[in-house]
Formats: structure tokens, C-alpha cells, sequence
């Protein structure tokens, strides 16, 4: 399971910097074309909102390899001074409310994005089904409980990363 993990997240990293990379490209694309040829500046109109949607989909794909690395709001604070016995038992309580959580939060998302297809919403100059917007919280969620359920197997500790100011290797 930990390989799985270790996969999952350098799966993730090259998507999500292939996301951010694609949308860097678009916008300065975008600049160019209307700063050196404004007469073509309405047919690129739609990578404002191409950008949008990679944002959205940029921060819930990340979740969960927020999550793996300790990048999560922690209650450090309060469970440090803890019993390990106790920090453990906490610990697996809240992977477990993550975990239902986050599969709660998915198959929500997943009804609105159906109901979103199912309405016809097109995005205004992508022409393309907003469904695909509204998949982005699902998709995340869906990840994100996945990181919960390995860290509630014990697959990964998140409370060791917590609070660490380098990411780790």
C-alpha cells in the first residue's frame, strides 16, 4: 500500500504541474496575442475561462496530496502534549470522519454533477457541458478519502508530516 501511495502522489504532482504549466502557457499566450495582435484578442476570449476551470480542477486534484504530505490544518497544539497510545487512537478517529466525510462530500458532488449534465449548462465561451467544472469536486473528494483511508490503515502517518516546514522527499 505504501507504493501505491508513493505512485499515486508522483501521478498527481506531474498532473497537477502539467495543469498549472498548461495554465501558465494559456494566460501568457493569451497577454500576447492581445498586447501584439488586438484585432485577434476575441478568439482568445475563452482562455479566461479554460484557466478558470484548471484552477478549480488544480486545487481539488491537490487535496489529497495535501493531505499525504501534512499539509492539512492540524490540532498540534492540543494532541502533542498527548499519550502516543491516545494521539493514535485520535488520530484514526479523525481519518475515519475524513474518510466518510470526503465519500459523503464525493457522492454529493457527484449528484450535482449529474444533475448539472443532465440541465445542459454550457460554459459561456468554451461551449463546453459545466458538468466538467462541477467534476472537479468529486474527483478531489474522491482522492482526498482515499489518502484517508491509507492513513487510517496505516499505509502513511500524515500526523508525522504534520507541522514540518520542509516537504518531504
Amino acid at each position: 500500500m505504501r507504493q501505491f501511495g508513493a505512485l499515486l502522489e508522483k501521478i498527481e504532482e506531474w498532473l497537477l504541474a502539467a495543469v498549472m504549466l498548461g495554465m501558465v502557457a494559456l494566460y501568457a499566450g493569451s497577454i500576447l496575442i492581445r498586447e501584439l495582435a488586438p484585432a485577434l484578442s476575441r478568439n482568445v476570449a475563452w482562455v479566461d475561462e479554460a484557466t478558470r476551470y484548471l484552477m478549480v480542477w488544480l486545487v481539488f486534484l491537490a487535496l489529497g496530496i495535501a493531505l499525504q504530505r501534512g499539509r492539512q490544518i492540524a490540532m498540534t497544539s492540543f494532541i502533542e502534549p498527548l499519550s502516543t497510545p491516545l494521539r493514535t487512537l485520535i488520530g484514526r478517529i479523525i481519518d475515519l470522519t475524513g474518510l466518510v466525510f470526503c465519500l459523503y462530500i464525493a457522492w454529493v458532488g457527484a449528484k450535482m454533477v449529474g444533475m448539472v449534465a443532465v440541465s445542459g449548462q454550457r460554459s459561456p465561451t468554451l461551449g463546453i457541458s459545466a458538468a466538467w467544472l462541477y467534476m472537479a469536486l468529486p474527483a478531489g473528494f474522491l482522492l482526498l478519502a482515499l489518502r484517508y483511508g491509507l492513513s487510517l490503515i496505516g499505509a502513511f502517518d500524515r500526523s508525522a508530516l504534520t507541522g514540518n516546514s520542509e516537504l518531504p522527499e
